[in-house]
């Protein structure tokens, strides 16, 4: 029930009148447990076939693990087993959620963009994250394709998973590394000797 009260009204209400099934996975618990790389990929399609029904739960896996094989092969013998693990612990950390006859948070949706964002953001990039990008005439979106620049900064949807561990004496070395091998082009550096900066 945890992850119902941290749904939006709006979506706990949609869920309710279209009767939909919920289930809910800690997908990066799963790949952090059983895979180095902590990609979710496998893991999800192993649960989409497991709740989808499109084929018997075990032959799904059965050809699953017969892709894993084909595709991790080559990497070697561990590498297919902890791709094997994935799929054999998805099931396991896959829940459905019990959905109750009305919604019962308090949690509304809310809009993250401020008025003083460019219009652009405001009337496309906005309406996509909403959901409601299919509402958008083709007039909206620019004649050649291209979005303007620096409206990627408002579209911030992931969350990292870690914090990561500020080690200062690391972070002269990888300064010096990152601003020459890094296609990056954020990263300027301007490197000389202590002397020179008097």
């Amino acid at each position: 029930m945890e992850v119902w009260q941290h749904l939006p009204q709006d979506v706990q209400q949609a869920i309710i009148d279209k009767q939909i099934k919920l289930y809910a996975i800690d997908a990066s618990a799963v790949a952090k447990e059983t895979q180095p790389s902590n990609r979710i990929n496998t893991i999800m399609q192993t649960c989409f076939f497991a709740i989808s029904g499109v084929l018997p739960q075990a032959d799904a896996i059965e050809k699953i693990k017969q892709s894993i094989r084909k595709t991790y092969g080559k990497r070697g013998e561990p590498v297919v087993r902890q791709n094997f693990a994935a799929v054999d612990t998805a099931i396991k950390y896959l829940h459905q959620i019990p959905v109750p006859a009305e919604a019962t948070t308090t949690v509304e949706s809310t809009s993250e963009f401020a008025a003083n964002v460019p219009k652009f953001v405001q009337q496309v990039t906005a309406e996509i994250i909403a959901g409601r990008g299919d509402q958008l005439p083709v007039s909206a979106f620019p004649l050649d394709g291209t979005y303007p620049v620096g409206t990627a900064q408002f579209e911030k949807r992931n969350i990292a998973l870690e914090v990561p561990v500020w080690e200062e004496d690391l972070v002269h070395r990888v300064r010096q590394v990152c601003s020459v091998f890094a296609h990056i082009p954020a990263i300027r550096a301007k490197v000389c000797d202590q002397p020179d900066l008097a």
